[in-house]
């Protein structure tokens, strides 16, 4: 039967669905997704015979849910038993600093990141919250239970300096080999990894250690800002703030992260980490995709970051791709807009489908959704203006 693709895209007003074949020539695209809604993220679980999608779903006035569709989301249900930090989580707490803490966590605020479990363990899935929080099910999304192990880790503290309470937790990695293995991050808090299918978790992006000119000079003016809110022990130049991670699932010990200040690979698990940031314009994004089959290939999208916070990208929209793990970075231009473009990719709106001369697909805050054939080479926007993008998840069906 012929393949399908779907990419799952998430908007500050809804979601919404693309449909191809794999052709990739015609695309089809839904009705807007529990409008209003804002879908931070979305994945697709092909675990078993029916596939299922999953939405990071939040609205102002009903809360926060994992949305759920078992018929490739024409219908969802959003309830989510169980999905709340502990009563005594939700006392005020003190700071690295000394003060009171009056944002400390208790009803969750939004759900930021969904992924479902190892293949291995079918039902399983993760949800990352803000505040910073990891929950697990067991029966397919439908209910809940936190994560002590992370969420009272000794390190809480130390997130955005204000326990938890502003930050969020993103870049939930089960690695395919074993179901153990968890990656996650924490947003301005840290990286952090299991071994142990989450009973235990070491920080390991510390020694992710910048070595752009600018991104030094900016990382020594914020340590000299926040000298206190680091934990004790680390390295002051690892503020730990990998935007996006990804696990590169032909070669599950390599782990690749847009950092806000540069990007980096690391080949052992997170072990140490190496600098690719040389070659691109700029050592600032948020999203990172990586191809899932056949030649390696990891993109990003560098936004302008300078004392004026405008971090778009500047005048011409780029794609810029590594076929050689970072050694060199190639510029993607070919179908997409520019000059007098201006337009940022937020930390989900990059993604691959893992077939054969594989598509790259990239969302940006203007609304825009754009589909590169043959890893990038040329640039094809899909059909539409959707409110902007928050992210882009590509399943092949």
């Amino acid at each position: 039967m012929p393949s399908r693709v779907l990419l799952l895209v998430g908007t500050k007003k809804g979601g919404f669905v693309y449909t191809s074949d794999e052709r990739r020539e015609n695309w089809e695209l839904s009705e807007p997704i529990l409008p209003g809604w804002t879908f931070l993220h979305l994945a697709a679980d092909l675990r078993g015979t029916t596939p299922r999608l999953y939405a990071a779903a939040n609205h102002w006035a009903w809360g926060p849910s994992v949305a759920k569709s078992e018929d490739l989301g024409k219908t969802w249900d959003y309830r989510s038993e169980g999905l709340k930090f502990p009563p005594d989580m939700r006392s005020p707490s003190k700071h690295p600093m000394g003060e009171w803490n009056l944002t400390a966590p208790g009803a969750i605020g939004s759900i930021w990141n969904v992924a479902p479990g190892h293949a291995s363990e079918p039902g399983v899935v993760y949800a990352g919250t803000q505040p910073a929080g990891l929950f697990r099910s067991e029966d397919w999304g439908r209910s809940w239970a936190p994560v002590e192990s992370i969420n009272r880790h000794d390190y809480r503290l130390y997130w955005s300096g204000t326990g938890g309470g502003d930050s969020c937790m993103h870049s939930i990695q089960v690695d395919p080999r074993d179901a153990r293995g968890i990656y996650l991050c924490v947003g301005a808090g840290g990286s952090f990894k299991s071994t142990d299918g989450g009973a235990t978790w070491d920080v390991f992006s510390h020694n992710a250690i910048p070595t752009h000119p600018a991104a030094v000079k900016l990382l020594a003016e914020a340590i000299g800002q926040f000298p206190s809110l680091l934990p004790p022990g680390k390295d002051p130049a690892g503020l730990d703030e990998l935007h996006r991670m990804r696990l590169d699932t032909k070669n599950p010990d390599r782990l690749w992260g847009q950092a806000h200040w540069g990007v980096f690979r690391s080949d052992d698990r997170g072990a140490t980490w190496v600098d690719v940031t040389e070659g691109l314009p700029s050592f600032h994004g948020f999203g990172i995709g990586v191809t899932k089959q056949g030649a390696d290939g990891v993109f990003v999208v560098p936004l302008d970051y300078g004392a004026d916070n405008f971090r778009v990208a500047p005048g011409q929209f780029a794609v810029y791709r590594t076929g050689d793990a970072g050694k060199t970075w190639e510029r993607l231009t070919n179908g997409l807009p520019g000059p007098h473009n201006y337009q940022s990719v937020y930390r989900e709106g990059i993604d691959t489908d893992g077939l054969r001369s594989e598509g790259v697909y990239v969302g940006t805050s203007n609304g825009a959704v754009y589909y590169g054939e043959d890893a990038g080479a040329r640039w094809h926007r899909l059909p539409g203006t959707l409110p902007p993008v928050m992210s882009v998840t590509a399943a092949v069906v």
